[in-house]
């Protein structure tokens, strides 16, 4: 009776490590998996976002353990971090869970409290698809999650540039949740926005060169009147922070989005379909931008992130050259960048 109560024992504790075993393979295979995502992004749809100097560090939160990538070093500097898998290029490390916050999908940056692991130092926080399910609907697949992972990934490339955060600590004055509450609350800065992102979408429809300059002059024209109503109505001007929100959550989407579109090209990944149940597919090799409609409509989310998302589009459309030091000179808005189009 007693060696049967060890081997049984035995026989669970086993099959425990197994279990655990496969969950970290899987873990390490979804982590590659997103860099490679990267990698076909990268230079492709932005320049210098594959360069080694704007490598961010990525936390990967399991139910009870952090995958770190860590470039710089600096988590590993203060945390216990056990090396699992380094291939040349990616290397992940282990840690015990870097804080008890139930879901994380967001890049933190800290530029005061020394003592915070993001000091300087933009980490991107990311739960598993397990737990990202738990709090996101609509995350059917392992390539759904990887793009809300691209988008928070790109915020940190965007804090790699010090001009940036410049920019940030000029602009912003009031909260994202405040600023969206004008939209919500004002009917007429609501109708004004919607009109404005109309203008926009009807420029990317058009194919006639002086039509679309005719919307964009339209479009300019609407814009500057709400800003100056709002300055008259509530003594403080929106100008500057509503172009940093856009240039900041406009060119995050914008990388979402092109993702999206890679699906299209993109190769079966074996490896990962092999092991991974989340993993579908096919899927996107079919998408078209109408199947993301929150992306793109003024009123879903927050309006700024589709604003700037359309502009970065008609940017492209227009073959503005614009993204190389996009991120280097505060100018270098989307507002500001169509506006000169017109001049």
């Amino acid at each position: 009776m007693f060696k049967t109560y060890l081997f049984i024992l035995g026989f669970f504790l086993s099959s425990s490590f197994y279990a655990a075993g496969q969950d970290q393979k899987l873990t390490i295979e979804r982590i590659r998996y997103f860099y490679y995502l990267k990698s076909q992004l990268a230079n492709r749809n932005w320049p210098g976002f594959g360069l080694p100097r704007y490598d961010v560090t990525l936390a990967y939160f399991t139910k009870n353990q952090t995958y770190l990538i860590d470039p710089t070093g600096l988590v590993k500097s203060r945390r216990t971090v056990t090396s699992i898998y380094d291939d040349g290029k990616i290397r992940i490390g282990k840690t015990s869970r870097l804080d008890t916050v139930a879901f994380h999908m967001a890049t933190a940056y800290e530029d005061r409290q020394q003592d915070i692991l993001w000091y300087h130092n933009p980490i991107m926080l990311c739960s598993d698809l397990e737990t990202t399910r738990n709090y996101v609907s609509e995350v059917p697949d392992i390539q759904t999650w990887a793009t809300m992972v691209m988008h928070e990934y790109f915020h940190g490339f965007q804090f790699r540039h010090p001009a940036f955060l410049r920019f940030a600590n000029d602009s912003i004055s009031i909260s994202n949740s405040r600023l969206q509450s004008y939209y919500d609350s004002y009917p007429w800065f609501k109708e004004s926005v919607e009109k404005e992102n109309e203008l926009l979408l009807k420029c990317l429809k058009e194919h006639d060169f002086s039509k679309i300059k005719s919307l964009i002059k339209k479009y300019i024209s609407m814009r500057n009147l709400r800003l100056k109503q709002f300055k008259e109505q509530e003594k403080f001007e929106l100008d500057s922070q509503e172009d940093f929100l856009e240039k900041m959550e406009g060119s995050a989407r914008y990388m979402e989005y092109q993702l999206y579109l890679a699906f299209k090209r993109l190769p079966t990944e074996k490896t990962l379909a092999s092991m991974d149940t989340a993993y579908k597919m096919n899927a996107y090799k079919h998408f078209q931008i109408e199947d993301k409609q929150w992306m793109y409509e003024s009123n879903s989310i927050k309006y700024f992130y589709s604003t700037g998302f359309n502009i970065l589009r008609l940017l492209d459309k227009l073959h503005v050259n614009y993204k190389h030091h996009f991120f280097d000179n505060n100018s270098l808005t989307p507002n500001q960048l169509v506006a000169n189009f017109v001049k």
